[in-house]
């Protein structure tokens, strides 16, 4: 029996870059769990950021945690019909969180995930002196199912939102920087 190929979208965080691919997951019928892939780049916006912590939580609760590599990069996978947060945490930076829903409408036998791309661009603390980053708390993104596009995607409301806000506590900090010489 030949496996369908499924896509999912990528999901386009600031600072948008390169894809990168890891070996699609497929889905088997033999009681094994389904898995979205997940694989992804984290920099400064500059520099790859070897060493960024990558711990993935479902329901509130640890489930995981990696490391990227010298490359910056790494891979994991989620289970389907679930909702995770990754987040993304480096001294000096400001940790960065997604929301993933994995919950996905048909029957996932005989299907192959491409791998949901991420480009993550880590900001230094020090761009946010003077400036409280509570409201970066939330997750820079949510990344659903979404059946009009028949893919997974980010709900670009959302990340418009968290870009707003987060330019507008860069301005902030900007002003405070001004004042302060």
């Amino acid at each position: 029996m030949r496996s369908r190929p499924f896509r999912s979208a990528v999901a386009l965080l600031i600072p948008i870059a390169g894809l990168f691919s890891i070996s699609p997951t497929r889905a088997q019928s033999g009681g094994e769990e389904v898995l979205l892939p997940i694989a992804g780049r984290i920099t400064d916006g500059d520099s790859k950021l070897e060493g960024c912590e990558v711990i993935t939580y479902s329901e509130n609760e640890q489930v995981g945690s990696i490391t990227t590599d010298r490359s910056g990069r790494f891979a994991l996978g989620l289970a389907l019909n679930r909702s995770f947060s990754i987040e993304f945490r480096k001294a000096g930076f400001v940790p960065k969180r997604v929301q993933i829903d994995t919950h996905f409408p048909k029957a996932a036998d005989d299907l192959v995930f491409e791998p949901l791309v991420m480009d993550i661009g880590m900001l230094a603390e020090a761009k946010y002196n003077g400036v409280s980053t509570d409201e970066l708390d939330f997750p820079f993104a949510r990344i659903r199912y979404d059946e009009k596009a028949g893919m997974f995607a980010q709900d670009p409301e959302w990340t418009m939102g968290m870009q707003r806000t987060n330019g507008a506590l860069l301005l902030m900090a900007g002003r405070v920087e001004k004042r302060e010489r």
